[in-house]
C-alpha cells in the first residue's frame, strides 16, 4: 500500500508538470529524496532549555532534454543510450525541516544550464518558472499536517551558477541580476501562495524583506497579482513572520531567527553568538549556561538585527539580497501544537510519567482522604525516609524523561515514524549517499553541450550505481501546455500588423517615386538632377 500511494503521488506530480511544460516537447524528470534524519535545530533554544528536535529530508528535482550535440542519434536506441543522450537544463533542491510545531520548506538551490535556448524547438516562454511553482506546490501539499503551520522560505542572491559548474561559460545562459532575481522569485511563489487547496483550512501570507529597502521600495518586487487583492487583506506584505513561526515568541532575538545552511543571516547569527557570555562557538544551537540570559550585547531587538543586515557583505557593496517567506497558518490549530505552546511558556511545570505512577501507589496505600492530602503536601524527602526498600534488586532499562526536552518523546517518535509515503522521490537515498551524489554534481563540467551531456550521463549512472534502481530511472514527459506557442505567435502577429502599417506609410513615398516612366533608381536620380538644373536656369535668366 505504501508503494502504491508513493507511485500515485509521483504520477500526480508528473501529470501536473505535463500541463505546464511546452506542448509537444519531450522532457525527462528525475526526482531524488532522502529519509528524514535528525539535524540541527532551526531556532536556538532559550536559556536553560534544549532546542527542538528537528528532522530534515532533502529533495532534488532535475529537468533534462535531448542533447543538442546528439540530435543525429538513431531513434531505436536502448534505454541506457537514450538516457545518455540527455542534458540537464534545470535543477532545484528543497530541504524539508519538520518539528512538532512547524514544517519548513527551504529552497536551498536552483540553477539552469542555458541549453534549453539552443534547442530547435525552443519556445519563447521558458518552462522553468511554472515547473518551480508546480513542484513547490505539490511538495507543500504532501507535507502539510493538520493543524500545524507550514512555511516556504528562501533567500534570493544572484550568482552565475549554483548547481552546474561551468554553465555560465558557454554564453547561452541568462543570468538575472539582484533586482530581477527577487522579482522572479516573487512571481514564482505567488501561485504557491494562491493554491486553491489551502483556501479553506489555511490562511496564507507572503512576507518580503530586502535589507536596506523601506516599505515603498520593497513593494516594487511584489507580483502584479497583489494589486487585485483587497486593501485590508493583502497577500504580500513587507516584513518578516518570525514572531509567528518561532516556537517561543517571548524568547531573546537569537531564538527567533532560523538558522539555514549557507544563509547570510545564519553567518551573522554565528558572529553575534560570540557576544554571549559563557557560550561556546562550537555549540551555537544550545543555550548559554544559567549565568547568561541569551541576549546579544550589540543587538537587542529583531528590528535592529534586520537594520544591521543591510551593512553585511552579502547585502552591501552594490549587492542586494531578498528574504521571502510564505506562511500557511491553519485556521484550527492542532491539540498537540497547543500543548507544546503551553510547555514552551512554562517549562518548569513539566513532569515525568513515572512520578505520577509512584504518587498513585502512595495514594492507594492510605486509609482516608485526609491522610492522602497530608502525604500529597509532604516533601519528597520525608516520603523517601518513611519507605524502606527490601528484597532483590531487579535492573530495568533507563527511560528518557519527557522534561529533558521542550518536545515530548511521543512527539519525536511521531515525527520520525509518520513519514508520509506521498511526496517521496522515485529514488530514496540515505543522507550519506545523497551528500555523495550532491557533491559529485558540484564537481562536474557543464561548459559546453558535449561535456554537459557527458556530465549528465555520469551523474545519472552514479545515482543508479548507489541505489540499484530499475534499468532506466526517470520519467519521460511530453509537455501539453499549448498556451506557450499561441501566445508567442499572437505577439509576433501583432508586431507584424504594426510593422505592416509602417511599411504602408513607406510605400506611399515609393508610389510617388514610381510615377516616373523609367526605373525606380534611375527616375529618382533623374528627378533630383532635373530639379537641380531648373534652379540654375532661373538664376541665369534673372541675371
Amino acid at each position: 500500500m505504501a508503494e502504491d500511494r508513493s507511485a500515485k503521488s509521483r504520477n500526480d506530480l508528473y501529470s501536473r508538470l505535463e500541463k505546464v511544460l511546452g506542448g509537444g516537447l519531450q522532457y525527462r524528470i528525475h526526482h531524488l529524496s532522502t529519509r528524514p534524519t535528525k539535524s540541527d535545530a532551526l531556532f536556538a533554544a532559550p536559556p536553560a532549555q534544549r532546542p527542538q528536535r528537528t528532522h530534515c529530508e532533502s529533495h532534488l528535482l532535475t529537468l533534462s532534454i535531448t542533447s543538442p550535440s546528439s540530435s543525429s542519434s538513431t531513434s531505436n536506441s536502448t534505454s541506457s543510450q537514450t538516457q545518455g543522450r540527455h542534458v540537464f537544463v534545470f535543477a532545484i533542491e528543497v530541504l524539508v525541516y519538520t518539528t512538532a510545531t512547524l514544517t519548513t520548506l527551504f529552497v536551498s538551490k536552483a540553477d539552469s544550464t542555458g541549453f534549453l535556448s539552443r534547442t530547435p524547438s525552443h519556445t519563447r516562454q521558458s518552462p522553468i518558472r511554472p515547473l518551480t511553482s508546480t513542484f513547490l506546490t505539490w511538495l507543500a501539499e504532501t507535507r502539510q499536517r493538520p493543524g500545524i503551520p507550514l512555511v516556504v522560505s528562501l533567500f534570493a542572491r544572484a550568482q552565475d551558477q549554483y548547481l552546474f559548474p561551468g554553465s555560465v561559460d558557454h554564453g547561452a545562459k541568462h543570468v538575472l541580476d539582484d533586482r530581477q532575481l527577487v522579482k522572479w522569485w516573487c512571481k514564482t511563489l505567488d501561485p504557491v501562495l494562491r493554491c486553491p487547496t489551502t483556501d479553506d483550512s489555511y490562511t496564507t501570507r507572503a512576507h518580503v524583506i530586502v535589507p536596506g529597502f523601506d516599505y515603498h521600495e520593497t513593494t516594487q518586487f511584489f507580483p502584479p497579482t497583489c494589486r487585485s487583492d483587497p486593501v485590508d487583506n493583502r497577500k504580500w506584505r513587507h516584513g518578516h513572520p518570525l514572531l509567528d513561526i518561532a516556537p517561543n515568541p517571548s524568547a531573546p532575538p537569537r531564538c527567533l531567527v532560523p538558522h539555514f545552511p549557507d544563509d547570510p543571516k545564519a553567518r551573522y547569527l554565528d558572529e553575534l553568538d560570540a557576544e554571549i557570555p559563557d557560550s561556546q562557538p562550537s555549540q551555537t544551537f544550545f543555550s548559554p549556561s544559567k549565568k547568561g540570559n541569551g541576549m546579544w550585547k550589540s543587538i537587542r531587538t529583531l528590528d535592529q538585527f534586520w537594520d544591521t543586515m543591510a551593512f553585511r557583505q552579502e547585502c552591501s557593496s552594490g549587492r542586494m539580497v531578498g528574504f521571502i517567506w510564505l506562511v500557511f497558518t491553519p485556521t484550527q490549530p492542532s491539540i498537540q501544537s497547543l500543548e507544546d505552546t503551553v510547555t514552551h511558556l512554562t517549562p518548569a511545570t513539566s513532569f515525568n510519567a513515572d512520578d505520577l505512577l509512584g504518587a498513585d501507589l502512595i495514594f492507594s496505600s492510605q486509609e482516608s482522604l485526609g491522610q492522602t492530602e497530608e502525604v500529597s503536601r509532604a516533601s519528597p524527602r520525608k516520603t523517601s525516609r518513611r519507605k524502606k526498600l527490601s528484597g532483590p534488586i531487579v535492573p530495568r532499562q533507563p527511560q528518557i524523561k519527557s522534561s529533558s526536552s521542550n518536545v515530548s518523546s511521543r512527539s519525536d517518535k511521531t515525527i520520525s515514524k509518520e513519514w508520509p509515503e506521498e511526496g517521496r522521490g522515485q529514488i530514496v537515498l540515505e543522507h550519506t549517499s545523497y551528500s555523495r551524489v550532491h557533491d559529485l554534481l558540484l564537481r562536474l563540467d557543464f561548459s559546453n553541450a558535449d561535456t554537459a551531456t557527458s556530465s549528465t550521463r555520469k551523474w545519472l549512472a552514479e545515482v543508479a550505481a548507489i541505489s540499484n534502481p530499475t534499468a532506466d530511472w526517470g520519467k519521460e514527459v511530453t509537455g501539453s501546455n499549448q498556451l506557450a506557442h499561441p501566445a508567442s505567435f499572437t505577439k509576433s502577429s501583432q508586431v507584424n500588423d504594426i510593422s505592416g502599417m509602417l511599411v504602408r506609410k513607406k510605400r506611399k513615398n515609393t508610389e510617388d517615386r514610381a510615377q516616373a516612366p523609367a526605373a525606380v533608381e534611375a527616375s529618382a536620380v533623374n528627378i533630383l538632377s532635373a530639379s537641380m538644373i531648373r534652379k540654375k536656369p532661373k538664376v541665369n535668366n534673372n541675371t
